[in-house]
């Protein structure tokens, strides 16, 4: 007769990542650029705003951030100041409220910045061409 010998399969070995490898900096350009994208997804946002000075003040300065927006990192957190137009007949607040949300999860998760704040400014409506 054959006998069944068990044998025990080895645990899996994982290798713990080094608590560090180097430093990751993930420039305020490009987190302006997650938060336009965002800003574009979300529905009654008809445009960003900029304002006569704040274009001067970037041509000057060569800055190639997005339009609209300020972002600020300060340990590892990011505040960010955004000024919109919203279309005509859409709940300000509603639209306000859901533009802070989608950019929170699009910072977050694809730059893995957490949030602090997002403050957002309506500077504007966009009125439809039939109104």
């Amino acid at each position: 007769m054959s006998e069944i010998i068990e044998k025990n399969a080895p645990e899996a070995e994982y290798i713990a990542p080094p608590a560090q490898l180097g430093t990751i900096h993930i420039s305020n350009d490009v987190v302006s650029k997650i938060v336009a994208m965002a800003a574009q997804t979300t529905e009654g946002v008809s445009s960003m705003y900029v304002g006569l000075t704040e274009g001067l003040a970037k041509s000057i300065s060569g800055k190639s951030m997005q339009k609209g927006i300020d972002v600020h990192i300060q340990n590892d957190e990011a505040s960010i100041q955004l000024r919109i137009n919203v279309q005509y007949g859409s709940k300000m607040h509603e639209v306000c409220h859901d533009l802070q949300h989608n950019v929170q999860q699009a910072v977050e998760q694809l730059a893995g910045v957490m949030v602090k704040e997002v403050k957002v400014q309506v500077v504007g409506i966009a009125m439809p061409d039939n109104v």
